[in-house]
């Protein structure tokens, strides 16, 4: 809105303060002319009121209720237009209107009210025109941030200057990813409780609520995927409309950033499932080839297969919480994800913080998940694992990580009782027996014996090795401990 003491200057001779002698810096909500003794019903506050005087002219006392009603109505100033009624301003009216601390004015003859009254539109236009340019370049800004090489703390600090306040962007789970001034990062904390709320309510829900002398608001970040978070802007109350608009600016531009990082993400996780399908199926030339094709790194001769299940929905956390770890190992993760599960491969060296990743999955996000961690093995013999994985896997309560190698899990059998047993060949066997999954008819038919006589050598193996063969984890370290004697 212009101010009383610009309409003022820029009025000049057609304008002039009487008391107080400089006009107050006050906001002028608009400019009305009345000669009626109570104009107060047809005022709203903040208004200019301009008047003849003809209303003027009795008592002192109904002088003085004239202005006191006036000024408590909010009256930002009154204005006596002379040369028609009073020649000069009243000295009652000049006492009165000192009394009620209500700014006196005086449009001198012969100007008109309507040079006053055009005078303010002007400024009106004009200020709503500097108010316009101000939001476009608010507008601009945010998009450049958007586009810049950190578009999300970018964004949020442009935000936070616009807004004269500050800002922040949230995850779905309220923890603070930017906040600008870093000094409000305990405000950002603050606001988790609301965070929750607005995800109970649904995705495309917003909030406005006090926190300290700042209002907040808080916008949900969606697009066509999954929420992507919440943006949280804090400034002194209340927030003005321009700013508003501002902030759902903000929230746009971060979404669409959001959903393209969610699509390339998406693409790359695609295309390393592939190369971890190939692997998984024992096709090592092929998902070497494929991993160069993509510009992947070379792929390890040695890994452990990791195996989630239960995650009902929550597969992007799994592979989520693993990419950092394979990254610090310089490596990508190859994980083939299916809807409720995840198998992946893991670094020989990773086995510590993959462990701390799972137990935090199913400890915080999905208690439900189970995981399951193989033993090192070779990337070419990878594939023989999975049936093994697969049976511990589905054997494993809720809310379990097993780790197949870790201190203290049962060691593979010794294999000499067996290479020692001379009556038959039970290590033949064993290797039959276990490559063909416990699959009595096709062991016996590689043997080329019947599948009585597989049994019986089976059942002295299990007693000469004190082993259950049967049991998953016992069967992979037998497998792996004939595979590196060249026996299976």
């Amino acid at each position: 809105m212009p101010a009383l003491d610009d309409l003022v200057r820029l009025l000049g001779a057609d304008l002039e303060p009487v008391s107080p002698t400089a006009a107050p810096p006050a906001e002028v909500t608009g400019v009305h002319v009345s000669e009626l003794t109570d104009p107060t019903p047809y005022l709203a506050g903040g208004e200019l009121l301009l008047t003849t005087g003809m209303g003027l002219t009795g008592q002192t006392a109904q002088v003085r209720a004239y202005t006191a009603r006036l000024a408590a109505h909010g009256v930002t100033a009154l204005g006596i237009g002379l040369g028609p009624v009073h020649a000069t301003v009243p000295e009652t009216l000049l006492r009165a209107c000192e009394s009620a601390g209500l700014p006196l004015l005086a449009v001198p003859a012969p100007t008109p009210f309507l040079t006053v009254a055009r005078t303010y539109w002007s400024l009106t236009a004009a200020a709503g025109q500097e108010e316009l340019s101000a939001a476009l370049g608010a507008h601009r800004e945010l998009v450049r941030s958007a586009a810049g090489p950190d578009p999300v703390r970018a964004v949020v600090r442009t935000l936070a200057d616009a807004v004269e306040g500050w800002a922040a962007q949230l995850t779905p789970q309220g923890e603070v990813v930017a906040v600008w001034p870093r000094e409000h990062r305990a405000s950002a904390r603050r606001i988790a409780a609301e965070v929750a709320r607005l995800r109970m309510a649904g995705p495309h829900s917003s909030a406005t609520f006090p926190l300290g002398a700042d209002d907040v608001v808080l916008h949900p970040l969606t697009g066509r995927g999954p929420l992507n978070g919440f943006v949280a802007t804090g400034c002194p109350r209340p927030m003005k409309a321009p700013d508003r608009q501002l902030v759902l600016t903000a929230c746009a531009l971060l979404a669409l950033r959001g959903e393209q990082r969610r699509r390339g993400i998406t693409e790359a996780r695609t295309a390393r499932s592939c190369v971890a399908r190939l692997l998984l199926s024992g096709h090592l030339d092929a998902a070497r080839s494929l991993g160069a094709d993509l510009g992947l790194p070379a792929i390890a001769p040695r890994v452990r297969l990791l195996a989630v299940a239960g995650l009902t929905g929550g597969v992007d956390d799994v592979l989520d919480l693993l990419e950092p770890v394979a990254a610090g190992g310089g490596r990508q993760l190859l994980a083939v994800a299916e809807p409720d599960e995840v198998w992946a491969l893991t670094g020989p060296d990773d086995s510590a913080a993959v462990r701390a990743a799972v137990r935090r999955l199913t400890g915080e996000r999905l208690p439900g998940a189970r995981a399951v961690l193989g033993p090192p093995a070779s990337v070419a013999e990878l594939h023989r694992q999975l049936p093994a994985l697969g049976r511990t896997l589905a054997s494993l309560p809720p809310g379990t990580l097993r780790d197949l190698a870790a201190h203290g899990a049962p060691a593979a059998p010794s294999l000499d009782p067996i290479l020692g047993y001379t009556r038959t060949d039970l290590v033949g066997a064993v290797a039959a027996y276990l490559r063909h999954r416990g699959h009595w008819e096709r062991a016996a038919a590689d043997l080329g014996v019947h599948r009585n006589t597989l049994r019986h050598r089976m059942t002295t193996a299990a007693r000469l090795l004190d082993a259950d063969l049967d049991d998953p984890d016992t069967a992979s370290r037998t497998w792996l401990a004939l595979r590196e004697r060249g026996l299976a």
